[in-house]
């Protein structure tokens, strides 16, 4: 049996961007792509050093594994705390053993030949690349399966997350629903819309702008267009059209904040790139949460 190194990590350094993407994302910690080539590099370049010295048993040590997993993790994602560290570290090695299951699955499925040695699944045949495929379509559908599972067995109060708004050097801070059905985004800039209630904002709106929700003339687009065109806060306002929170055709009000935080105080970070859309009713029956976050804001 032949074995194409060049192929081989190649193959290698696919999944293990493939592998690493899928953590970030089950995770929710942001990285770059650069981050994730680099550490797909580093575990093909251990295959390609375990097929070129195969005389260097510690390389094969259980040890040594996980000192490798263990500096991939540090190089894609430079976690800053012990405890995120973990985290990722489990969802990696879930995530692995998920690419890993649907490659045999297919391998014993599809009457492929191949074999497993040191923690390397070698493949032999015409159909490398369709193996390929097929698992990762496999991995696509288990991954939607669980994170469908996971989602539904969440209650609303563990997907509320706290937010603080700051706008014109002020701040106010209430908790926020994590949405996954908020895709608002603001027409003229693209950037995602929180939606939050009225009388959680009113404290920072100006004067002329709360008198417009006081009085219900939200819906009134002459009124809102000519209070908003003679505002001192002119080009901080947009109008957002939208068709959900039991309206058709409807239209918020939004403005663009000068950043708002998310989470909490030890995980928090900054969002600038944001919209604030004003909501003149309330969101939540028993008041434990103020605004609405689309998913792409907490991902």
């Amino acid at each position: 049996m032949e074995i194409y190194l060049d192929v081989l990590i190649l193959e290698n350094l696919v999944i293990n961007y493939l592998i690493l993407y899928v953590t970030a994302k089950f995770s929710k910690y942001r990285t770059s792509t650069l981050r994730l080539f680099s550490g797909a590099i580093i575990g093909a370049l251990y295959v390609g050093i375990i097929i070129i010295e195969p005389d260097i048993k510690v390389f094969y040590t259980t040890l040594a594994k996980i000192l490798l997993s263990f500096f991939i993790i540090a190089v894609t994602f430079s976690p800053r705390k012990i405890m995120t560290f973990i985290k990722t570290l489990v969802i990696f090695y879930i995530s692995t053993f998920i690419f890993a299951g649907a490659a045999l699955a297919f391998l014993f499925f599809n009457n492929q030949g191949g074999f497993v040695k040191n923690g390397i699944v070698y493949v032999f045949g015409q159909s490398k690349w369709s193996l390929m495929f097929f698992s990762l379509v496999t991995v696509g559908i288990i991954i939607k399966i669980f994170m469908e599972v996971i989602q539904s067995k969440f209650t609303r109060e563990n997907l509320l997350i706290p937010v603080k708004i700051a706008f014109d050097n002020r701040k106010i801070g209430f908790p926020a629903l994590v949405d996954t059905g908020n895709s608002l985004k603001d027409p003229l800039t693209n950037n995602p819309v929180m939606v939050v209630e009225f009388n959680a904002l009113e404290e920072l709106l100006p004067i002329e702008i709360k008198d417009i929700f006081k009085n219900s003339k939200e819906d009134d687009l002459s009124c809102v267009t000519t209070t908003i065109s003679t505002s001192k806060w002119f080009s901080r306002f947009r109008l957002i059209p939208f068709s959900s929170l039991g309206k058709e055709n409807g239209m918020l009000i939004g403005f663009k904040p000068d950043f708002i935080e998310i989470g909490e105080e030890e995980e928090k970070r900054d969002v600038k790139n944001v919209i604030v859309g004003i909501y003149n009713r309330s969101l939540s029956r028993n008041e434990k949460y103020k605004a609405l976050l689309g998913p792409e804001l907490v991902a």
